[in-house]
């Protein structure tokens, strides 16, 4: 099959969960026999050098554009009147979607997928005005229609409400309150005009047939997983790795340190909370205390994972999948997570895979407990190692999607 994957920014390196879901499905169609191109843009913020691009991303076809999508005041100041989405309109480029109409028009893919919401702003036109997607041929005059998927990271707009909610600025709350509900009039807007929605946790489809869209599929991200797990849990060591350019991130940490590791520390004196990711070192003010190391950002995760104990994920707010607790599972890491980190997953409290607690003082005897009792810490590990291997195989989880791509070009073709 030729697809088409239209993105918002090229998906190396993998430091974080949006990066890494657009890396393994791009890898894993490729591998699956199809013909890949993909078009994006190349932030200032998250450059990618050509030279990198070709190295890693050599499985397929990549076409990039300049992009300078960062927060911008005045323009953030002025679109309080416009009625849009400032989070869409910083991934709108006129020249640029006009380069990508082009594209369409002159090769016939199978099928196109715009991965994320923030690709959306490149095909908004064509979306938005005609309800679908018409591309013609350049060798003929009859126009022929390529279906068209929505790959959801998340429910996006949910993201910001929560957002919202747990800002302590009231003029940012006000803000992050009216950005949300315009992005959720954006999204929904989007799923109706797709053919088709493809999300990474059931909750999520829900939300997608509930408000609706024509097709729905549930396609869990895959990782890759090791047959066998040898479980080695650093003691006195435990980590949170995310990106701090994310806010729910800053403030899953803010919460972390202020509510949770008060007690954790009292408990274990010796014990060392290890902090990373990208943008960390804007907030390095956060690590200043006792027993707290900051990583900065690190070459590789999944060696800074493997190397630093137990998994913190205290998120507040969020939707969709975290790929960062996915990987921890997989390498063999148990993990302490919130409801909202674990959303989306099949995984329930009582099933042991992951320690599952909102209340900071639950949360903390938690960590205390696995922290003090290694056999239980490593039982978690290899459930967790081993519900990787059932629910987020790639190979399997690939098959289902590219059999429900096929169907769908049947069904568009002939309605």
């Amino acid at each position: 099959m030729n697809i088409l994957v239209v993105g918002n920014r090229v998906p190396w390196p993998l430091h974080d969960g949006g990066a890494l879901a657009t890396y393994r499905l791009l890898e894993s169609l490729s591998l699956a026999g199809n013909k890949i191109t993909f078009f994006s843009f190349n932030t200032q913020k998250h450059f990618v050098t050509p030279e990198t691009i070709a190295s890693k991303l050599a499985f397929c076809e990549v076409i990039t554009e300049p992009l300078d999508a960062s927060v911008k005041p005045w323009a953030a100041l002025k679109n309080l009147f416009t009625g849009g989405s400032y989070f869409l309109e910083r991934y709108y480029n006129v020249e640029v979607s006009a380069k990508l109409t082009a594209l369409i028009q002159e090769r016939k893919f199978d099928l196109i997928q715009i991965e994320g919401v923030y690709s959306y702003p490149l095909l908004s036109r064509e979306v938005f005005y005609s309800g679908e997607l018409l591309t013609a041929s350049i060798h003929s005059s009859e126009p022929f229609k390529t279906p068209t998927v929505y790959r959801a990271h998340n429910v996006e707009h949910e993201i910001w409400m929560r957002l919202a909610v747990n800002s302590t600025n009231y003029f940012k709350k006000l803000y992050l309150k009216l950005q949300s509900l315009r992005l959720k009039k954006e999204e929904l807007r989007l799923i109706k005009s797709v053919d088709a929605v493809v999300g990474i946790s059931q909750k999520d489809c829900d939300f997608f047939t509930k408000h609706g869209a024509k097709r729905v599929h549930l396609y869990l991200p895959s990782v890759k997983t090791s047959l066998k797990v040898e479980v080695k849990i650093q003691p006195d060591a435990i980590f949170h790795i995310g990106s701090m350019e994310w806010d729910a991130n800053v403030q899953a940490v803010q919460w972390f340190l202020s509510k949770v590791w008060p007690l954790v520390k009292a408990a274990h004196p010796n014990l060392i909370f290890h902090v990373a990711g990208k943008g960390i070192n804007e907030h390095a003010k956060m690590f200043f205390q006792t027993g707290v190391y900051n990583h900065g950002e690190v070459a590789d995760a999944s060696d800074f994972m493997r190397n630093h104990g137990i998994a913190v994920v205290p998120l507040l707010a969020g939707s969709g999948i975290r790929m960062k607790l996915i990987e921890a599972l997989s390498l063999g890491i148990p993990c302490v997570a919130t409801e909202i980190a674990v959303q989306g997953l099949p995984i329930k409290k009582e099933d042991g895979i992951i320690a599952i607690h909102n209340d900071a003082n639950d949360f903390a005897n938690a960590l205390i407990d696995l922290i003090g009792n290694r056999k239980r810490a490593i039982e978690m590990a290899k459930l967790g190692h081993a519900y990787c291997l059932e629910n987020h195989s790639a190979v399997k989880n690939n098959e289902e999607l590219m059999r429900f791509y096929t169907d769908l070009r049947i069904a568009v073709k002939n309605p």
